[in-house]
């Protein structure tokens, strides 16, 4: 029996939208004969329902104007999907050895609006969590890696669409919402979700409505007292939900932990802890619902500190229309919401009111102020990382502010990373029409300065992996190879010590190289006391290694002995390496830039790292058994 020998109904309402029929199944049938062609590729609700079913409802906040459109939908979703998968599937033959996407794939990949760039995103959310991508950890490396850089793109757009916003059309909650989003750009599926806040205040704001029923809802506030009653009795309707049925509190004192808290809105809901930010947003969220503007104000004065890095602390403050600046009431969220009269707080009856961005900036201060603190006392290098990342989030909120720019530049220069990021930052800064020709003070670095060194560091990297192209061939007295787990000897403070480690690359005998360190045998070979000096170590390990014509090893080793794990990329000796009997995994961040998996006695070689060192397999394999 043909197909067409069935009306157009039972083919679209009973065959064609079975769900074991797929997509692809779809696109076959279209291309195996005219009429069915047309009768599938004009059925908008089949595309609908084949789309919802293959990636939910992702087009729920589309236009009207975009209706009866979802076989384009569809169409298009399909050809991004393979765009997204083939960029990172051929990510690691670009970026190897230095594991960090460019810029320009990125940018190629989202080009176009909505909802181009959160097809790319969700795509890349599914590539990551796929088991069979997981298997392969190079790839799964550069997917998270894409993912991250996707959604700063994405959210870059929405905090310039945000601050480009009047005051008065702002609002903390969502502020505060762009910010939590930006904390958990690298936590996959788990990323803050602006439905869920809104969920969540939806669900206070329905308690306290239920609340007011009985009590309120028969007022028929004619006068001006009875009006004034009922708004205090929201008021205080919200502060028995929040502060005394669902328990919110002042977050207590953030660690190195657990910092990226103090900004986690989600967090705030599930934990009912948060910062004076979180906690004034959500109150004045549900205020607002209710009816009931508040304004955010600071009170400077040192017995009002919220001793978190000694800032001022943050009031909400209710104004009654009719009344006067004594009838001001003031909220404090870090004392259950107390209504307090203006009598109490008088020098802050004439202060103005906080604006938006000042809250988020002194919210974001905060914590990048910790970050440096514990980086400069502790020496804490996750510290140093995280507070680059925190950095770019102050060049999306101010970007053209030359001082954060140049600072979140000299953080990329030093470490290495996102410097076409950098580079394009600057250059928006000077192509703005907003610019402004900089001028610093003494001790400041110019924009056009930083951006040369962008360049020229830039430069660098892709001269680095251009070399790793380059194929090893073993000389035969070569002892050790690529991906075995070995044992590195050195001394610490004094003392002899041994960590297993994995090697990556070899030479035939030493080269000097500024990301692999040369501190070997020496690596801190110096007293509790003693200030190290980099390039003292490093001319003092020459001196150590009897011969610099031995063969050395780029090893990545972590030394478990530091009370922050220290990761190290090191340029070993031969002599320094003995083969382990039984391999270990070691737990370094740079690990998957170079190899696919662990196996349980060898790491195994991505491609990339096979085709620069084709012949160190078949001794890997000799050497382990």
């Amino acid at each position: 029996m043909s197909l067409l020998s069935l009306s157009n109904e039972v083919l679209i309402c009973y065959i064609f939208s079975l769900d074991t029929i797929s997509i692809s199944d779809l696109q076959s049938l279209m291309v195996s004969c005219r009429p069915l062609y047309n009768i599938i590729r004009e059925s908008d609700e089949l595309w609908r329902l084949k789309f919802i079913k293959r990636w939910g409802n992702f087009l729920s906040q589309t236009p009207n104007s975009y209706e009866n459109v979802w076989f384009e939908w569809t169409t298009m979703r399909l050809k991004k999907a393979k765009e997204v998968q083939k960029a990172v599937q051929n990510m690691s033959s670009v970026a190897y050895p230095l594991g960090q996407s460019p810029l320009i794939v990125i940018n190629k990949l989202i080009a176009g609006s909505y909802p181009i760039p959160e097809y790319v995103q969700n795509e890349l959310e599914e590539i990551v969590y796929d088991k069979k991508i997981r298997e392969n950890k190079t790839t799964l490396h550069y997917a998270r890696d894409v993912l991250v850089k996707v959604r700063i793109s994405i959210l870059d757009k929405k905090w310039r669409d945000f601050m480009a916003q009047p005051e008065s059309q702002k609002s903390l909650f969502e502020g505060v919402a762009l910010i939590s989003q930006w904390s958990t750009l690298e936590l996959g599926e788990e990323q803050t979700c602006l439905k869920d806040l809104e969920s969540s205040i939806e669900k206070i704001t329905d308690r306290v409505k239920q609340l007011l029923e009985l009590e309120v809802g028969k007022v028929s506030c004619a006068s001006t007292d009875e009006r004034k009653k009922k708004n205090l009795k929201i008021l205080d309707s919200i502060n028995q939900v929040m502060f005394n049925e669902l328990g919110f509190k002042k977050l207590p004192h953030f660690y190195t932990s657990d910092y990226n808290l103090y900004c986690n809105f989600q967090q705030a809901f599930e934990t009912k802890e948060g910062c004076p930010a979180v906690l004034c947003a959500i109150y004045q969220e549900v205020a607002r619902k209710m009816g009931i503007v508040c304004e955010a104000v600071y009170c400077a004065q040192s017995w009002f500190s919220d001793n978190v890095m000694n800032r001022p602390k943050l009031f909400l403050r209710w104004k009654d229309s009719t009344g006067s600046e004594e009838d001001s009431i003031y909220i404090d969220v870090f004392l259950g919401g107390y209504l307090n009269q203006s009598s109490l707080y008088p020098s802050l009856r004439k202060q103005p009111a906080a604006s938006v961005d000042s809250v988020l900036f002194n919210m974001l201060g905060v914590l990048t102020r910790f970050m440096w603190n514990q980086y400069d006392e502790f020496g804490l290098e996750m510290m140093r990382d995280n507070l680059s990342f925190y950095v770019r989030l102050q060049c999306s909120m101010s970007p053209q502010n030359p001082n954060v720019i140049t600072f979140y530049a000299e953080h990329c220069i030093g470490l290495g990373i996102q410097l076409d990021d950098a580079i394009q930052l600057l250059q928006n800064y000077f192509q703005s029409p907003e610019y402004k020709p900089f001028i610093g003070g003494l001790f400041s670095r110019s924009p056009s300065k930083m951006l040369e060194e962008c360049i020229s560091k830039l430069n660098e990297q892709k001269a680095e992996i251009a070399a790793a192209k380059t194929v090893h061939h073993r000389p035969s007295s070569l002892k050790f190879s690529v991906g075995l787990v070995v044992m590195c000897n050195y001394k610490k403070w004094g003392r002899n010590f041994k960590k297993p480690c994995v090697i990556v690359s070899w030479n035939v005998k030493f080269q000097e190289s500024i990301v692999w360190k040369s501190k070997v045998t020496s690596v801190y070979d110096y007293s509790d006391n003693e200030e190290v000096d980099e390039d003292k170590v490093c001319s003092r390990t020459k001196k150590v290694i009897p011969s610099q014509d031995q063969p050395h090893y780029h090893i990545l080793m972590v030394d478990d002995s530091d009370e922050d794990n220290s990761q190290f990329q090191l340029n070993v000796p031969e002599e320094t390496l003995e083969l382990l009997p039984a391999a270990v995994p070691i737990k370094h961040n740079k690990i998957w830039f170079h190899f696919e998996r662990f196996d349980g006695r060898r790491y195994f070689p991505n491609a990339e790292k096979r085709a620069q060192f084709p012949e160190d397999e078949a001794i890997t394999l000799s050497l382990i058994g």
